[in-house]
């Protein structure tokens, strides 16, 4: 949860970051955040609300399927 929260602050990828913007063709930007080289978060940033919408936490084994499914 701690690593979630970060997101408040800054939800965009940057230098150093375990964030990055997936590229998914037809879809809207969906980023994704590793926590602990366990798991994998994937999120949308609505800029104008001010909102992180996480849409799942997974195992990390599993997130690597998922890459284009949102």
């Amino acid at each position: 949860m701690e690593k979630l929260k970060t997101l408040q602050e800054d939800p965009f990828p940057g230098s150093g970051s375990d964030k990055e913007r997936l590229y998914v063709q037809g879809r809207e930007d969906t980023y994704r955040l590793h926590i602990s080289h366990t798991f994998t978060a994937f999120y949308r940033i609505y800029e104008a609300e001010k909102e992180v919408h996480v849409l799942a936490v997974v195992p990390i084994e599993q997130a690597h399927k998922w890459y284009g499914r949102f």
